[in-house]
């Protein structure tokens, strides 16, 4: 009788994983070996948003700001080699591990996950709801092995992909910079790329989705801002404080020149606003905002 209902527990269970399965599933640090070539786990990290600031004080914010459930992971350490720590970050949404990883890459790679980027002595990537990254104090043949080891472990142990933000695909992608995008829900990390103002200026806040991207070159760099909000009404009164305090001459979707010599566009569609900023021409200016106006 006991194994005849173990039996079948064990069906309900399957039954339940397959129906749920991101509930049922297990934390990815489940995935990474005990030890591996020289290496061995030394120490487990298990960390809360009641206690991060105790690992990583001040970059804790960035991650808190992007609704950080927690942090696992583990440290390897092995004899005359470089410790190698594995920090897997959960988020609540996939969105915002990727904006996590929009925050820590300056360019583009695919070798892991769904984005990543990898040095030497780290590699990190966003994957589902989870951003990992792996790192050494410094960089061996024997620990970047290992390193690059881990990664493929970490990213086989997440099996599911999480979907882009849908805001992020309407950015043209003709001359966006390589790795140009940021996307975020808190205004504070507006100015990490491009500074507006020193407060909320326009009401960014969990509700909405926001993206930031370069394009052009370095030395003529221009930015495009979209902000997604919750109905019409919220972005028409983030529009009118908007363009009051920064271009108050400005009109919906005209482009105007600055008084530094850059030429800008503001404007609102819906429940979009998109500004174009620090365009090197009136032509430049326009044709982006022609570009992002036809995609949306």
């Amino acid at each position: 009788m006991c194994n005849v209902f173990y039996s079948m527990s064990r069906i309900v269970i399957g039954l339940l994983m397959m129906m749920y399965g991101t509930v049922w599933a297990q934390h990815p640090v489940e995935g990474l070996p005990e030890h591996f070539q020289s290496y061995r786990i030394s120490e487990r990290l298990d960390y809360t948003q009641d206690n991060l600031y105790d690992y990583i004080n001040g970059a804790a914010e960035m991650y808190l700001s992007y609704g950080l459930v927690g942090m696992r992971g583990c440290r390897y350490t092995a004899e005359n080699l470089p410790d190698i720590t594995v920090e897997i970050y959960e988020m609540t949404e996939s969105r915002n591990a990727f904006g996590v990883y929009t925050q820590s890459r300056d360019r583009d790679e695919h070798t892991y996950g769904q984005g990543s980027l990898t040095y030497p002595e780290a590699s990190l990537f966003w994957k589902d709801r989870y951003f990992a990254v792996i790192s050494a104090p410094k960089a061996t043949p024997e620990s970047a092995a290992a390193i690059r080891f881990l990664a493929e472990t970490t990213d086989k142990a997440i099996p599911q992909k999480g979907k882009l933000p849908a805001i992020v695909g309407l950015l043209p992608t003709e001359k966006l910079a390589d790795g140009g995008t940021l996307y975020f829900h808190h205004y504070i990390w507006l100015n990490a790329y491009f500074f507006i103002a020193d407060f909320n200026l326009l009401n960014i806040d969990g509700q909405t989705d926001a993206v930031l991207a370069k394009y052009g070159t370095p030395e003529q760099r221009t930015y495009l801002l979209l902000v997604e909000y919750p109905d019409g009404t919220a972005t028409e009164e983030a529009y009118r404080q908007f363009m009051q305090r920064y271009a108050p001459e400005a009109g919906n979707g005209k482009s105007i020149r600055l008084e530094d010599g850059t030429w800008f566009v503001g404007w609102h569609n819906g429940n979009r606003l998109g500004a174009i900023f620090n365009s090197p021409s009136k032509d430049d200016a326009e044709n982006l905002f022609q570009a992002i106006i036809s995609k949306m």
